[in-house]
């Protein structure tokens, strides 16, 4: 019995992050959203989880779902989900992070990282991160 709740569990987590995409109404694949990104000239936030990261799920759970966080990164930003173990191959190499949850701001004409954050964020450094983004990106930009 206890092998079946651990498989049953494990099918489970392989599903979230995509499902999770979805949840939040973020991207699961990468080049997808990064033509959308250059289609609407903004950032690409690249968030990379596993599955099996307890501290991903609370990220995606609390931080990225809290309403002032999530309204203002689908303002100014192209938000993407991808599992490090299960999307690898669908995403720069140059973004294979052992580091979970890490988010890479993106220039999405350039594709390279302008910022980025490791590890998890309550909603309040979370928020204070997408504004540091933004910011960063807005200089940059106008440079």
């Amino acid at each position: 019995m206890r092998t079946i709740l651990l498989l049953f569990l494990l099918l489970l987590s392989l599903h979230a992050s995509s499902e999770n995409a979805q949840n939040l109404g973020y991207y699961s694949d990468y080049k997808e959203a990064l033509a959308v990104a250059k289609e609407e000239d903004k950032p690409l936030m690249l968030i990379v989880v596993t599955s099996y990261c307890p501290w991903c799920r609370k990220f995606e759970r609390k931080s990225l779902s809290s309403e002032k966080v999530a309204t203002y990164i689908k303002k100014y930003f192209i938000p993407v989900i991808v599992d490090r173990n299960k999307d690898a191959e669908h995403f720069p190499s140059l973004y294979q992070t052992p580091r979970i949850p890490t988010v890479f701001y993106i220039d999405a004409h350039t594709e390279k990282a302008y910022w980025e954050t490791i590890g998890y964020l309550n909603r309040s450094d979370m928020g204070e991160a997408v504004e540091d983004a933004k910011v960063i990106y807005e200089n940059r930009v106008t440079q």
